[in-house]
C-alpha cells in the first residue's frame, strides 16, 4: 500500500506548500557552490587572488584567510540570488495559490500527503495563448520523503490532467544542477529541448543554465 496520497490543494495547505517550496529551492545552494568551484575560471581567479595576496602580505595564513573571505562573499551573493528567486515566487503565483491554479479548469495544484503531512507538491497551467501546451510547475518533494515514488506520481497526475483536457504538449523548466530531476523527467518520457544561461552576472560567469523539457502527450 502506498505511504502517501495525492489530492487537490486546499487552503489549509498554504503555509506547508510555501515552506516546502522554500526548503526545496534553498537546498540547491551547496550543489551550486560545488559546481562553481569546479569551474576552471573560478579556480583561476582563486589561484591568482591567493598568489597576489601572498606577494603583498608575505603571509600564507593571511592569504588563506583572505581567500576564505572571498569565497564566503561569493557564497553569500549566491545565497542572496536564491532567496530573491524564492521571494519573487512567493509574491507571484504562490501568493494566492487558489487564484493562480484553482480558479481555472485548465490549471490545478496538487499535494502529496503522508500521515497528515504535506510532503510533496506540483502544479500545472496552460501556456499563455496556446490551446495545445501546458506547463508543469513547482514540483517539490520533502527531502526525507524522496525515493518513494512521490515525484513520479505527481508528474503522472499532471500528465493525465493535461491529456484529459486534450492538450498535446507538457513543458517544464529545471536547473542544470538538478540531476535527479533530469533523470526522473527522462524516465517519464520528457525530452530536453532548450538550454538557456541565466541572465544574471553570476549566471553568466558560471554559465549556469535553465533546461527546458517537453513531453508529447499521446491519446490513450
Amino acid at each position: 500500500m502506498a505511504e502517501f496520497t495525492i489530492r487537490v490543494y486546499k487552503n489549509r495547505d498554504y503555509n506547508a506548500v510555501r515552506i516546502l517550496f522554500t526548503e526545496g529551492m534553498l537546498e540547491h545552494i551547496p550543489a551550486t557552490c560545488a559546481y562553481m568551484l569546479k569551474l576552471s575560471r573560478a579556480q583561476f581567479i582563486l589561484f591568482i587572488s591567493f598568489i597576489s595576496l601572498l606577494l603583498v602580505s608575505r603571509s600564507y595564513l593571511l592569504s588563506l584567510f583572505s581567500l576564505a573571505v572571498v569565497f564566503m562573499a561569493a557564497r553569500r551573493q549566491l545565497t542572496k540570488e536564491y532567496h530573491q528567486y524564492v521571494d519573487r515566487c512567493q509574491r507571484e503565483d504562490l501568493l494566492d495559490i487558489e487564484e493562480s491554479y484553482m480558479a481555472s479548469n485548465n490549471s490545478c495544484f496538487w499535494v502529496a500527503e503522508s500521515n497528515g503531512r504535506v510532503v510533496g507538491m506540483v502544479a500545472v497551467q496552460s501556456v499563455p495563448h496556446s490551446s495545445e501546451a501546458m506547463v508543469l510547475r513547482r514540483l517539490s518533494v520533502a527531502k526525507d520523503q524522496r525515493h518513494k515514488g512521490i515525484a513520479k506520481a505527481l508528474c503522472t497526475k499532471v500528465i493525465d490532467f493535461a491529456r484529459q483536457r486534450g492538450y498535446k504538449m507538457l513543458t517544464l523548466e529545471t536547473s542544470m544542477i538538478q540531476l535527479a530531476a533530469h533523470k526522473l523527467y527522462e524516465t517519464l518520457g520528457f525530452e530536453k529541448t532548450d538550454d538557456k544561461v541565466i541572465p544574471s552576472l553570476l549566471g553568466r560567469f558560471a554559465n549556469f543554465s535553465i533546461l527546458t523539457y517537453e513531453y508529447k502527450i499521446k491519446d490513450e
